[in-house]
């Protein structure tokens, strides 16, 4: 099974989007530095959502963290490969994934760079704190229990 993640927000990017409901197109929601003020409100990573997905406690996609090493868009859908799941106090929970079609294939969490995983933790645990970093196996099985049946 090919995932597929599209982007919402892509890495560099300082404002917050999101998918409008009936998925007819994205809403600008403003400033990302307006609710996270980590790194200036620069998304540090490209950041969107499952296709196909439903995380229980937000009903709405579960969403994913994906590292490229190419410029993606609003909007782009992009093969990708799972290798950590991120639970937050919140329920919040968030999926790390590779870019499938990038140089930069991360097999799990620890192959991240550790100024990019500090970031990446500083930012998305700004708000809601990490309860734990677990491995691929977990987010796999995470997806899987997400998927629309």
């Amino acid at each position: 099974m090919v995932l597929v993640a599209i982007i919402e927000i892509p890495k560099g990017d300082g404002r917050r989007r999101h998918l409008k409901q009936d998925k007819s197109g994205f809403i600008d929601l403003g400033p990302t530095k307006d609710v996270i003020p980590v790194n200036d409100g620069i998304m540090p990573v490209h950041y969107g959502f499952i296709q196909g997905t439903v995380n229980e406690a937000e009903k709405d996609e579960v969403d994913v963290l994906v590292f490229s090493d190419k410029r993606l868009v609003v909007g782009e859908e992009v093969p990708i490969t799972p290798i950590a799941l991120i639970r937050r106090a919140d329920g919040d929970d968030k999926i790390v994934a590779a870019d499938s079609t990038t140089q930069r294939r991360f097999k799990k969490w620890e192959d991240i760079p550790k100024k990019e995983r500090e970031l990446v933790t500083q930012f998305f645990s700004y708000h809601h704190k990490f309860l734990s970093i677990e491995g691929k196996k977990e987010a796999v099985e995470y997806i899987h229990r997400s998927m629309h049946q």
